[in-house]
């Protein structure tokens, strides 16, 4: 079985990435789809979940830290139940590719595993601010990466594709960049980029599970794929609270409710702009009725976009930020709306 994590900063295109490939390569391979997303309302897992797949949702939580043992039982269970070729992992945001790895690689995955591929995605619109704004952590995660998707690359001029392009190679010369539109590539090249991977086997060369050379302990496996024994990881990473980068996310299920598409709109622009009260506005995404029908509008880089969906049962949103006046956003969004 073939693991691919995509991981990417917030707002950089995951969902939209995954979603392509699922399209492109589900009618010849099996794919399931494990999400675990920053907060606590889910979104993402059921979008994807309108392509027809395989879509497990981890519960709200860090990979790195809480969810290690649900982590581990999660991908024996998709595979036990599933027997797919290929799991693609979406982390949140905010995971840090180099625990995820580890976890990936301990000794309790190795029936399972045959290769593990790190696909990075990056927004070509908003890297350059991230990158100075938390250059530590994008570092560390470019660092970790195999291949690298430089993703919304119809949005800037080509000059900067290709300075952020050499940005990216500067910081690690060995990985490969493509270029994307809308989470879309050139799929050859990405065939080729994913079979040429360098992956460091899951045992090394003296025997010993790369658990053991990266912490100096080992993982023992008891029954039904569950460890007897976790030591404590002793390698840096960010937790998905409110200090993780300083984000924290607001939340909420709307029953029997119905939204008004042009005040809808106004309220996603309004985040773009500090002067609102709403708070320092990362990223935003929700799922809402319109009528009889549904839609999906999010916020990412500043930008504003919805599209139709299959009908949902409920409305949803989350909204990821710094400083969130929870009660505003609350108010003005149930101001976007009228009980059925």
């Amino acid at each position: 079985m073939i693991v691919d994590v995509a991981f990417g900063f917030l707002g950089s295109g995951k969902t939209t990435f995954i979603s392509k490939v699922m399209q492109e390569w589900g009618k010849e391979q099996k794919i399931v789809v494990l999400v675990n997303e920053f907060g606590d309302i889910g979104i993402d897992g059921e979008l994807l979940s309108t392509l027809g797949g395989n879509v497990v949702e981890m519960p709200s939580g860090c990979i790195c830290c809480t969810l290690q043992s649900d982590f581990r039982k999660q991908i024996f269970e998709i595979h036990d139940a599933f027997h797919p070729d290929r799991i693609i992992i979406e982390p949140s945001g905010v995971a840090t590719i180099s625990t995820i790895d580890w976890i990936l690689k301990a000794q309790t995955l190795e029936p399972v595993i045959d290769k593990i591929n790190k696909i990075l995605i990056v927004d070509a619109t908003g890297f350059k601010g991230l990158y100075k704004a938390n250059r530590s952590f994008v570092e560390a995660q470019l660092e970790g990466a195999h291949l690298v998707i430089l993703n919304k690359c119809d949005r800037v001029d080509k000059r900067t594709v290709q300075l952020t392009r050499s940005a990216l190679s500067s910081i690690n010369p060995n990985i490969t960049v493509l270029l994307a539109e809308y989470g879309a590539v050139n799929w050859q090249e990405y065939y080729q980029a994913l079979s040429t991977t360098n992956f460091a086997n899951l045992i090394t060369p003296d025997g010993h599970p790369e658990d053991s050379a990266l912490t100096g302990q080992s993982i023992q496996s008891g029954s039904d794929h569950e460890p007897k024994k976790q030591n404590t990881l002793h390698i840096p990473h960010f937790h998905e609270t409110k200090d993780a980068l300083g984000l924290e996310s607001f939340g909420t299920i709307y029953e029997d409710r119905i939204f008004n598409f042009q005040q809808l709109e106004t309220f996603f622009q309004s985040l773009n702009k500090i002067e609102s009260g709403f708070g320092e506005i990362v990223r935003a995404k929700g799922i809402f009725c319109i009528g009889d029908k549904s839609i999906v509008m999010e916020q990412a880089s500043g930008d504003i976009s919805s599209q139709p969906i299959r009908p949902s049962q409920q409305s949803k949103v989350t909204i990821i930020g710094k400083d969130l006046n929870k009660l505003s956003i609350s108010e003005s969004l149930n101001s976007c709306s009228r009980a059925t």
